[in-house]
């Protein structure tokens, strides 16, 4: 089995969950790969080129034949996750931390009209990025493009059953709670665990890995 952690938007492999991952990975003699999603410049990154990248780097023929693969994502990572497993069967697992279920129509909400199309107007608009701890651009072509993966060809992709196991914060204000459980009652193999926390899911970490742990190995 092969492990694949994606971290979310505007982040790195050096978040504080990919972190803790990582040890508990390597507690158990397992390897996780976290690749940096950023790839060669945030500023010209979209969700296509992730998905493009995730999918010669790790789900091709330079991996094992039939080598199956667990991802594990992080909000936007989480979304990420799913369109890899709607495409690739070798995604067998999937465990997502607040994922970022309509992704485009959340960051569009987030910012408003006015600064969307001012967005598009200025070509760039800076976003903190919390990796690197400062403000970057991102070129307007990230939203053109991250709206090619809404509505049918969002999330509802994903139509094959395998197991799923979510965590989501039912104080999370960047993605309702309410999507998750609308996600997990359309299918029957997802697990759902709603806790007391927000979109960062760090107040228990430790109860997190051993939720995973469990799933992981059974």
């Amino acid at each position: 089995m092969n492990y694949l952690y994606l971290h979310g938007f505007a982040s790195s492999p050096q978040s504080t969950k990919a972190r803790y991952m990582h040890q508990k990975f390597e507690q158990l003699g397992l390897t996780l790969h976290s690749p940096d999603l950023n790839l060669t410049d945030f500023s010209t990154v979209t969700l296509s080129d992730q998905l493009a990248y995730l999918d010669r780097t790790y789900l091709n023929d330079n991996q094992p034949p039939n080598e199956p693969f667990v991802v594990i994502g992080s909000s936007l990572g989480g979304f990420l996750a799913v369109q890899l497993a709607a495409k690739n069967p070798l995604v067998q697992k999937l465990v997502l931390f607040a994922p970022a279920f309509g992704f485009s129509q959340r960051l569009a909400n987030a910012l408003g009209k006015e600064n969307v199309a001012k967005w598009q107007q200025d070509g760039s608009r800076k976003f903190y990025h919390y990796g690197l701890k400062r403000n970057l651009n991102l070129q307007f072509q990230f939203f053109v493009d991250a709206q090619n993966y809404s509505g049918d060809n969002s999330e509802q992709k994903l139509t094959r059953s395998l197991p799923i196991l979510i965590f989501h914060g039912l104080h999370d204000e960047v993605v309702p709670a309410a999507l998750s459980q609308e996600f997990a009652n359309r299918r029957s193999q997802v697990i759902l665990k709603l806790l007391d926390d927000d979109h960062a899911l760090g107040k228990d970490l430790e109860s997190l890995w051993q939720d995973t742990k469990q799933f992981l190995l059974n």
